[in-house]
C-alpha cells in the first residue's frame, strides 16, 4: 500500500510539458463554448423577459429538464442520439468532428442556466432607468446597450463566472467520447506507461485546472474593481 502512494516529484514535473501541448485546444473548447452559451443564454433570457408566447414556456421546460440531468448523460445522449435524429432528417453526420457534439451538449446544458443569471440581473436594474430611457426616445437596443447592460452586467458577473467555472470542469468529461483534451491526454500518458504514475499525472491535471479557475477569478475581481472605480468617478 505504501508503494502505491509513493509520489515521484520528478515524474510529476515531467508531465507538464506533455499536458501543456493540449492546453491551446482545451482553451479553444472552453472559449468557444462560453461564447455560444453566453449568446444563447442572452437570447433565452430575452425570450423569457418578453414572455414570448410558447417560446417562453418551452425555455422554462428546457431549464427544468437540464436542472435534473447530469451533464455526462447529456453528453452521451448528444453523441449517440443526435446523429440518429439528424440522419432521419436527411443530414449526414459522417466525418463531423467530435467537438461538434461537445459544443452542442454544453450549449444545451448551460445556455438556460446562463439565462437564469442574466434575467434576475436585468430585473435588478431600477425600473425608473427603463422609463427614463424611453422618455428620451431611445430604441430598445440602445436602452439595453447604453442604460441596462452597464448596470446589469456587474450584478450578473459573479453568477456568470460561476457558470463558466462549472463549464470548465464539465469539459473535462469530453475525453469520454474520444476528445483529446487535458483529461484525454492524461489517459494517453497513463496508458503509455502501462498504468504507472497515475497519481502524478492526475495531480498535474488538477493543478492545471486549478490554474484556469484562479486566472478566471482574478479576471472577475479585476472587472469588479474596474467597475467600482468607474462608479466612484461618476459619483
Amino acid at each position: 500500500m505504501v508503494s502505491l502512494l509513493t509520489f515521484n516529484m520528478a515524474y510529476f514535473l515531467a508531465q507538464f510539458p506533455k499536458l501543456m501541448a493540449v492546453i491551446p485546444y482545451t482553451l479553444y473548447i472552453i472559449c468557444v463554448s462560453a461564447l455560444i452559451c453566453l449568446s444563447l443564454g442572452t437570447l433565452i433570457a430575452a425570450v423569457r423577459i418578453a414572455r414570448v408566447p410558447v417560446l417562453a414556456h418551452f425555455c422554462e421546460v428546457w431549464l427544468s429538464f437540464i436542472r435534473s440531468m447530469p451533464f455526462i448523460l447529456e453528453l452521451y445522449l448528444t453523441y449517440f442520439c443526435l446523429p440518429v435524429v439528424l440522419r432521419l432528417a436527411g443530414v449526414n453526420t459522417t466525418g463531423w468532428p467530435l467537438t461538434v457534439y461537445v459544443f452542442v451538449s454544453i450549449a444545451f446544458h448551460y445556455s438556460p442556466m446562463i439565462s437564469e443569471v442574466i434575467r434576475p440581473a436585468y430585473y435588478a436594474v431600477d425600473r425608473g432607468q427603463h422609463e427614463a430611457a424611453m422618455v428620451f426616445g431611445l430604441s430598445a437596443y440602445k436602452r439595453i446597450r447604453r442604460i441596462i447592460a452597464p448596470q446589469a452586467l456587474p450584478i450578473a458577473l459573479p453568477g456568470l463566472v460561476n457558470q463558466l467555472i462549472d463549464m470548465i470542469k464539465d469539459t473535462s468529461l469530453m475525453f469520454l467520447i474520444g476528445v483529446i483534451d487535458l483529461m484525454g491526454k492524461a489517459g494517453l500518458i497513463i496508458n503509455s506507461n502501462y498504468g504507472r504514475g497515475k497519481l502524478e499525472v492526475y495531480v498535474a491535471v488538477a493543478v492545471l485546472y486549478w490554474a484556469f479557475v484562479i486566472v478566471l477569478e482574478f479576471l472577475m475581481h479585476y472587472l469588479e474593481r474596474r467597475n467600482l472605480r468607474s462608479l466612484s468617478r461618476e459619483g
